[in-house]
């Protein structure tokens, strides 16, 4: 029982991982401007401490976001992923469960244009995760706010910086984003995120905790202005 603590504690915080929310260069802020982006994330693993300790990578996963520009200052953004893990045989006792848990993220966003170079981003995020029927489904959520920082190099590549923060999360994030066309990029970042205080409840042993977890992964993400 303790092995499916340890997974489920873990996968857990690696599904907080979708919930990462940063204002990239194709964000457009015009009256009626729509962008969308679509992508996942690669290569994410997660440290839990807590209730339990030990570490997990994750397997697959898919993420959208929507923006529409309100005018030349202001947008609204709306995001939602579903992740799951890599299926795995867990020892229970005297018999043996083989699953994978999945997390269902969503996020909307106000983003402001403070200067051509720095937005500023409040919002509302909250994340569902579900293990099989061993584990209560558990959430999270959280008001969160923070900038975005965009330099130029060149034409075709601009370097783009998060900081976010609220109750209990947290978010680092550095990217690049790649023009490809007049109406289409290619954002590849790296993003550490915190998310502290997650519910952990096991009706059939009768535990019940709080788990911290450090999440760090690359995003990987098409975006098109429509």
């Amino acid at each position: 029982m303790r092995k499916l603590i340890a997974l489920f504690t873990l996968i857990t915080g690696l599904f907080m991982t979708t919930s990462i929310v940063y204002a990239s260069p194709v964000t457009e802020f015009e009256k009626g401007a729509i962008s969308v982006e679509i992508g996942s994330t690669l290569d994410s693993k997660v440290s839990g401490r807590g209730k339990v300790s030990a570490d997990v990578v994750g397997d697959f996963g898919f993420k959208a976001t929507a923006t529409a520009g309100v005018n030349d200052r202001f947008a609204v953004q709306l995001k939602h992923g579903m992740f799951k893990s890599e299926r795995t045989t867990i020892p229970v006792g005297p018999i043996s469960m083989t699953s994978y848990a999945k997390a269902e993220p969503s996020d909307f966003n106000f983003l402001y244009k403070v200067n051509p170079n720095l937005t500023f981003i409040t919002g509302y995020e909250y994340t569902k995760i579900s293990y099989g029927d061993f584990v209560s489904s558990a959430s999270k959520s959280a008001l969160h706010f923070g900038f975005t920082g965009t330099h130029k190099l060149n034409d075709n590549y601009t370097l783009f910086a998060t900081l976010l923060g609220g109750k209990d999360v947290s978010l680092k994030e550095i990217g690049v984003s790649y023009k490809m066309s007049k109406s289409t990029t290619f954002n590849v970042s790296y993003a550490e995120r915190k998310v502290k205080d997650v519910d952990l409840k096991v009706p059939g042993a009768h535990i019940t905790g709080k788990e911290n977890y450090t999440m760090k992964g690359i995003s990987c993400l098409f975006a098109f202005k429509l």
